[in-house]
C-alpha cells in the first residue's frame, strides 16, 4: 500500500504487552506505543486534529503563521504537520527543553522562540498568548490548552483504538497530565462506551522534574481540564519516573522518555492494588514518546554516572560527588578523648561510614578518617587528672575507640588517627602559612589572619559578622591582630613545661590548636578530603578554619561540608546515654546503629528508652529475615510477587541514596520486605532464598544492619565434611545415641562451626 503523505501514518499505534516487569497470572501491564506514529509522539494526532479543525473553520488560511507554545511534543507534531501543508510555524518553549526536540523542530522548518526555563511551561504559554494578542492579523494560536480538538482527537482516535485492540478487556487506561487532552478525551470515550473501564490521571509533584508533565496547582491548568472527568488522580515522584523509563528499555526494549515512566509507575501502584484484592486486570498505559528525544538529559545516563549526592552547607545545595584522581576522602572528627562515648560523634562516624560504603558499592575507591585531637586543653587534663602521661592516655584511647567502632559496624578499613602524631604535617603547615604571610606569630603564639583568606566565612555561609567572638574563646588569653584569627600554635603554661606536653619549635615551647591537629591529621591519614563531616556545633568557625587550613596550607578543597544533627534526649530533663550504655540497652551494636541511622542525618536524632526499643524489634525483624533467606531450600522458581518486591527494594534503595541518604521513606519498605519474607519462613525455594538473601546482603553492605555472626549459613554454603557430620548426627539423635551427637556437634566446633537445632533443622554458625 502505498500513502498519500506522512499524515495518513497518524494514529493507529500499536499495544504491548509487558513480560518482565510485573509477571503476574491475572493482571497485565500493556503499553500503548505512541512513539510509532509518523513524527514520534502522541501530539501527532493532536497537531493534525487542531490544524484540520482551524482549516475547517477558516480561521488558518495560507497567509497565517501558526503559533504556539510547547514544551516539546506537540511542537514536533505541529512542525511535521506543517511541512506537509506548507504552513509557517513559530513555536514557543523553555529553553529546558531537550536539545534534541529544538533540532528536530528546527529540522521540520519551524521557527523557535525559547523563554527562560525557570517559568516552565508557563512562561512560553504567556508569550505566545502575547504574541498572538498583538498580531491578531498575523498569527493563528492553535491553544491545545483550551482547544477542544485536543479532546477529540484521543475520543475519536487513542480511546476506541483501545478499546478495539483490547478486544474490550481493558480494566484501566492510565495516561499523565500536561495539557491533560488525552486523559480527557479517553474519559469521554470510556463514558460513552465502556463505563466499566476506570481512567486515571498521572499528576507530577509541585517543583518536578518530569518534561512535558503539569502540576495543576503550581501552573496554569488548561482550560479543557476537569479533574472530576477522570475516576483516579496519582501523582508520581521524578525518581520513579525515571527509574521506571529506564525499566522500560532495560526490561522490555521499549524506550520511552519521562512521562511514559510517570504512567507506568501509577500503573505498577494500580497492579499491586489490584493483586492485594485478589481482583483481576489488564493495564493499558500511554508512552506519549520516544526516549531518543532524552538522550541529552540523564534519563539514561550510566548508573555510575548518576553520582550520589550530599546537601553541603557550603553551597546550600545537594551536591553530586564526583570521584577525584585519587578516590573519595572522607574525614570527621572523633569524639573528645575525655568522652569517648560521646553519642553526637558516633552518629557522625557512622553516617560517614554509610557514605563511604554507599560510594564503594558504586565502584569509586574511598578512604575514610576519624581525627583524635590528643594533645587539645581536655584531653591534657583528663590525662592529668587519670595520673597518666599524654602517650599512655592516647593508646589506651585509641584502643577502646576501636573496640567501639567495631561493635557499631563501622568499616575495618576506617583509619582512626592519633593527631599527636601529626606534629611534623602541624609545623609544615606553620611554616608554608607563615611564608605566605597568611598566619604571624605574636607572643610566641601563632594564628591564622583571616582577614587574608577571601573565602573565609563562605564554607558555613556566615560572615565575619557571625562570628560570636568572645563566647567561643576567652580573649584575655589571646593577644590577636583581628578578633576572628584563630590559633595554630599556643605558646604553653608552667604546667605544660612541667609535665613536658609541649611541642619544641623555632617559635618556642608550644602546642597545636584544636584545629591545626585535626586538619593535619586528615592530611596525613588521607593525602586529601573530599568529603568533611561535621557537627552542627562545628558549623562556625570551625569549618571555615579547616577549610582555611587545608586550601591556604595544601591545596585541598573539599566537594561537599555536610552537616550531621546532634542526639537530644525526647523526654524534658532526659539525658543521652553514652556509647557503653546504649550498647547495653541495645543488645547489640547492629540495633543501636539502626537508631543512629533512623532519622535523616540533617535532622537531630530524639533519643529515648522507647524509641530504642522499636529500633531493636526493627533490627530482630531484618535478622530473621537474612535468616530466612540463609535457610531457603525447596524446589522452583521466585514467584512473581517476590520477584518484584525484590526489584522494588532495589529500587528505593537507589532511589533513597542518591537523595542526600535519606532513608526515611526506606525503612518502611526494609521493614515490609523483611516481613514478607518472614511469612515464608521455610517456605523459600532455594532461587527465591538466594535472591532474596543477594538483594539483602545488598543493603546491609551499606547500612550494616544485621549482625553478620548470628547469620547462619546458608545449606548450600556447608563444607561438604561439616554437611556429613550434620547427617550423622542426626541420623545418633533419631537413634537417641546422644552421646555420638554430642560427639559430632564437638567435631564440628574444633572445625570453627557452631551447631543449633531449629524446628526447621539444624543450623550452622562461623565461630567469631
Amino acid at each position: 500500500m502505498i500513502h498519500s503523505s506522512v499524515l495518513s501514518l497518524v494514529g493507529s499505534t500499536p499495544i504491548v504487552l509487558l513480560n518482565r516487569i510485573f509477571p503476574h497470572p491475572r493482571i497485565k501491564l500493556a503499553a500503548k506505543l505512541e512513539a510509532k506514529n509518523v513524527g514520534g509522539s502522541i501530539k501527532d494526532r493532536v497537531a493534525l486534529a487542531m490544524i484540520e479543525a482551524a482549516e475547517a473553520s477558516g480561521e488558518l488560511t495560507p497567509d497565517k503563521t501558526i503559533i504556539e507554545a510547547t514544551s516539546g511534543n506537540t511542537g514536533v507534531g505541529l512542525a511535521m504537520v506543517c511541512a506537509v501543508k506548507g504552513y509557517k510555524l513559530t513555536l514557543v518553549m523553555p529553553d529546558s527543553a531537550s536539545e534534541e526536540r529544538k533540532r528536530i523542530m528546527r529540522a521540520y522548518g519551524a521557527e523557535l522562540l525559547l523563554t527562560p526555563g525557570r517559568l516552565g511551561t508557563d512562561g512560553a504559554i504567556e508569550e505566545a498568548y502575547r504574541l498572538a494578542r498583538e498580531e491578531p492579523h498575523g498569527y493563528v494560536l492553535m491553544d491545545q490548552y483550551n482547544n477542544p480538538a485536543s479532546i477529540a482527537a484521543h475520543y475519536r482516535g487513542t480511546g476506541q483504538e483501545i478499546l478495539e485492540q483490547t478486544g474490550g478487556r481493558v480494566t484501566h487506561v492510565v495516561a499523565t497530565l500536561g495539557t491533560s487532552g488525552t486523559a480527557m478525551g479517553l474519559a469521554k470515550r470510556m463514558k460513552e462506551s465502556a463505563p466499566q473501564v476506570r481512567v486515571v490521571a498521572v499528576e507530577p509533584y509541585a517543583g518536578h522534574r518530569i518534561q512535558g508533565l503539569k502540576n495543576m496547582q503550581e501552573s496554569y491548568p488548561p482550560g479543557i481540564y476537569d479533574k472530576h472527568a477522570v475516576n483516579r488522580i496519582i501523582r508520581v515522584e521524578d525518581e520513579e519516573a525515571f527509574t521506571c523509563s529506564r525499566r522500560l528499555a532495560r526490561e522490555e526494549g521499549i524506550l520511552t522518555g519521562m512521562s511514559a515512566g510517570a504512567a507506568l509507575a501509577a500503573s505498577l501502584q494500580i497492579a499491586r492494588e489490584l493483586d492485594g484484592k485478589g481482583e483481576d486486570g489488564l493495564i493499558v498505559f500511554i508512552c506519549p514518546d520516544t526516549g531518543e528525544r532524552y538522550l541529552s538529559t540523564t534519563l539514561f545516563a550510566p548508573p555510575a554516572q548518576h553520582g550520589l549526592g550530599v546537601r553541603s552547607v557550603a553551597s546550600g545545595k545537594v551536591e553530586v560527588l564526583t570521584a577525584p584522581p585519587g578516590g573519595h576522602a572522607l574525614f570527621t572528627p572523633g569524639p573528645s578523648l575525655d568522652e569517648l562515648g560521646d553519642l553526637e560523634a558516633w552518629r557522625r562516624i557512622v553516617w560517614m561510614d554509610v557514605l563511604g560504603r554507599a560510594l564503594a558499592e558504586r565502584g569509586q575507591k574511598v578512604r575514610m578518617a576519624v581525627g583524635l585531637a590528643d594533645m587539645d586543653d581536655r584531653t591534657l587534663a583528663a590525662a592529668r587528672e587519670a595520673g597518666s602521661g599524654l602517650a599512655e592516655f592516647g593508646a589506651q584511647a585509641l584502643t577502646t575507640v576501636t573496640v567501639h567502632a567495631r561493635r557499631l559496624g563501622v568499616s575495618e578499613a576506617t583509619l582512626f588517627a592519633l593527631a599527636n602524631a601529626s606534629q611534623e604535617r602541624d609545623l609544615g603547615l606553620d611554616r608554608k602559612l607563615l611564608a605566605r604571610g597568611q598566619a604571624y606569630e605574636k607572643l610566641r603564639s601563632v594564628y591564622f589572619d583571616v582577614t587574608r583568606d577571601k573565602t573565609y566565612g563562605l564554607t558555613s555561609g556566615l560572615d565575619l559578622a557571625g562570628m560570636n567572638v568572645g563566647h567561643t574563646v576567652d580573649l584575655a588569653d589571646y593577644v590577636k591582630e583581628h578578633p576572628a584569627d584563630f590559633t595554630l600554635l599556643k605558646r604553653v603554661t608552667l604546667q605544660d613545661l612541667k609535665l613536658g606536653d609541649v611541642v619544641e619549635t623555632e617559635w618556642g615551647k608550644v602546642r597545636p590548636s584544636w584545629f591545626l591537629q585535626l586538619a593535619a591529621a586528615a592530611l596525613d591519614a588521607l593525602g586529601s578530603v573530599s568529603v568533611m563531616l561535621g557537627s552542627e556545633s562545628h558549623r562556625f568557625p570551625h569549618l571555615d578554619n579547616f577549610n582555611a587550613l587545608w586550601s591556604a596550607g595544601a591545596g585541598v578543597r573539599p566537594q561537599a561540608w555536610v552537616i550531621v544533627q546532634p542526639v537530644a534526649p525526647r523526654h524534658a530533663g532526659g539525658q543521652v546515654p553514652s556509647l557503653k550504655e546504649a550498647l547495653v540497652l541495645a543488645g547489640s551494636g547492629a540495633a543501636l546503629r539502626l537508631l543512629l541511622l533512623s532519622t535523616s542525618c540533617q535532622k537531630t536524632l530524639s533519643f529515648s528508652v522507647e524509641s530504642l526499643a522499636m529500633w531493636v524489634k526493627n533490627q530482630h525483624r531484618l535478622q530473621d529475615a537474612g535468616n530466612a533467606a540463609s535457610l531457603g531450600g525447596g524446589k522452583g522458581g521466585i514467584a512473581p510477587e517476590l520477584e518484584q518486591a525484590i526489584y522494588d527494594l532495589k529500587t528505593a534503595f537507589a532511589s533513597a541514596l542518591d537523595d542526600n541518604l535519606d532513608l526515611a521513606h526506606f525503612w518502611p519498605r526494609l521493614f515490609s520486605f523483611a516481613k514478607s519474607v518472614n511469612a515464608k519462613a521455610g517456605r523459600l525455594s532455594a532461587a527465591e532464598a538466594e535472591a532474596v538473601g543477594e538483594q539483602l546482603m545488598a543493603c546491609d553492605r551499606v547500612l550494616g544492619f544485621l549482625d553478620q555472626s548470628r547469620l547462619p549459613l546458608a545449606p548450600r554454603d556447608w563444607p561438604a565434611e561439616a554437611r556429613d557430620l550434620v547427617l550423622r548426627r542426626e541420623e545418633a539423635r533419631r537413634s537417641k545415641d546422644f552421646s555420638l551427637a554430642d560427639s559430632l556437634r564437638h567435631e564440628l566446633a574444633r572445625m570453627g562451626l557452631r551447631l543449633e537445632d531449629h524446628t526447621l533443622g539444624a543450623r550452622l554458625y562461623r565461630q567469631g
